[in-house]
């Protein structure tokens, strides 16, 4: 057999370590990201739960006038939401709560709940 085809067999050292390399930064770009989109995805799911837990407290009130207080599950954590029936304001979203193993702070702005 020919021994320029039979060295041909396999990759060698270096380009191996340089497809290491390859993967090691494309990991050290891509980590990050993954990061702030899980953050992002506890700040939506947290702003969600709030968001219709106060809309139910609205309908209960409506319905039978006497529920002023809610309580909700946020994540892992709970809020109790209170409705002023004079002005129909809900108070109780603003706060800290822990959702999918990271802390979310939201509050009320401007008749919605916003979360970082």
């Amino acid at each position: 057999m020919d021994r320029s085809i039979k060295g041909k067999d396999g990759f060698t050292l270096v380009e191996l370590l340089i497809v290491i390399a390859i993967i090691a930064i494309l990991a050290a770009v891509a980590l990050p990201q993954f990061s702030q989109y899980r953050q992002k995805s506890a700040a939506a799911s947290a702003a969600m739960s709030l968001t219709g837990c106060a809309q139910d407290l609205n309908a209960r009130y409506a319905d039978d006038g006497s529920t002023t207080t809610k309580t909700c599950g946020v994540g892992s954590s709970t809020a109790t939401l209170t409705l002023n029936p004079s002005d129909g304001t809900i108070t109780g979203i603003d706060g800290s709560y822990t959702v999918k193993g990271l802390s979310v702070t939201c509050a009320l702005s401007n008749n919605q709940v916003e979360c970082t």
